[in-house]
């Protein structure tokens, strides 16, 4: 086999989970005969990222990469070009998740090893319930359903995103009417679930400077384990700083961010205790252990993003296995009954927990019968 990773070409796969959700796959060939599949669903900006793909391989053609990095290096997109430009992120993340990957396969480890970590048999997930409800009533007793029906099957973390009502820019005045349907989402959940079972608030950045410590203190009453971006880090660090300043919550965020250098500045500016890479935009599964080892080290916290398919999900759950001392890894939960059969071998969460899969690399591979059953698959 060739030094370094030679890739070839790219072809595309994806399934049309709800009317507000399709997932959309990556897969890498190499010279070698390898396959590296990686998920590159990120909302409208998916399409294009798609359409860059192939034009990011041409530019890469002729030439080994050693590593990950030499991706970014060789294409000659600063942090900052990736930062600003998700559809750029999420293609160049893909390819650098997908050279980890075939490292890892050419070296015979699995991606947790590559990493650095030690192979783990499953790691701790929490449950997102935001997508199990996107197409559902959104009731604070539809919220509290969906959570008892996680704790039930063994999570022990819940997630929801409860403030639908609430757009900014807002007053001081107006807000807590505006979020009072969502504020008693999270109570719901908070009664259903019982006071041992952590509950966090991704706010969807809809607070600003001025409204946000009084949701915080609103949220606060029914003792919640985090609050989520309640204004988006990539553009508003400053609000976020004070904010993480004046409320009594544990801060988190980051799910938008390009590289451990923008994770490293939300941990030192005190913007936020936990940090969110998510390996579809971050710059890859090796850029998001980078970031979380960093956090790590300096006494914060890292739960990878991951409210996507199952793809992304065992990216986040190799990630999470190589930093033993992660949070739990985020899992959009009931979106889909046949969801694990998209993987071979299947998907397995059993108990609140990502079992993970042996083998070289990812570990597992698209099902090509699911695919043709329920998506496409395409070349460009």
């Amino acid at each position: 086999m060739s030094d370094g990773v030679k890739l070839l070409r790219v072809q595309f796969a994806s399934v049309e989970v709800t009317e507000r959700t399709t997932w959309t796959f990556a897969e890498f060939l190499d010279v070698d005969g390898l396959k590296a599949v990686t998920e590159i669903t990120s909302g409208s900006d998916t399409a294009r990222a798609v359409g860059l793909l192939p034009e990011m391989l041409g530019a890469l053609k002729g030439g080994a990469l050693p590593s990950d990095v030499d991706v970014q290096t060789r294409l000659s997109f600063s942090d900052y070009d990736l930062q600003k430009d998700k559809a750029k992120a999420t293609a160049v993340s893909a390819i650098r998740s997908a050279v980890s990957d075939l490292l890892a396969q050419k070296q015979g480890l699995s991606l947790t090893e590559f990493l650095g970590g030690a192979p783990h048999e499953s790691v701790p997930l929490y449950a997102n319930i935001n997508r199990h409800l996107l197409t559902r009533e959104r009731t604070p007793e539809a919220f509290a359903n969906a959570a008892l029906l996680a704790v039930n099957n063994g999570f022990t973390t819940i997630k929801c995103a409860p403030f639908d009502e609430v757009t900014p820019p807002s007053t001081a005045e107006a807000v807590l009417d505006l979020a009072g349907l969502g504020i008693r989402r999270v109570a719901a959940i908070r009664d259903a679930v019982g006071p041992d079972v952590t509950v966090l608030v991704d706010c969807h950045s809809r607070f600003e400077l001025h409204t946000a410590p009084l949701i915080a203190e609103e949220l606060a009453k029914s003792n919640i384990g985090w609050f989520e971006e309640p204004v988006e880090p990539t553009s508003d660090i400053a609000a976020l700083v004070e904010i993480a300043a004046l409320v009594g919550i544990t801060v988190a965020g980051g799910e938008n961010g390009y590289g451990q250098q923008f994770f490293d500045g939300l941990i030192g500016s005190g913007a936020v205790s936990v940090i969110m890479p998510d390996v579809k935009y971050c710059g890859g599964i090796a850029e998001a252990y980078r970031a979380g080892k960093s956090a790590l080290a300096v006494g914060a916290q890292v739960s990878p993003h991951s409210p996507s398919g199952p793809v992304s999900l065992l990216l986040g759950g190799h990630v999470t296995a190589a930093l033993p001392e992660a949070l739990p890894l985020e899992h959009a939960v009931y979106e889909a009954s046949w969801r694990s059969e998209v993987m071979s071998p299947a998907e397995l969460v059993k108990d609140g927990r990502l079992w993970m899969p042996s083998g070289f690399g990812l570990g597992a591979t698209l099902d090509d019968a699911v695919i043709a059953k329920r998506g496409k698959r395409w070349k460009p």
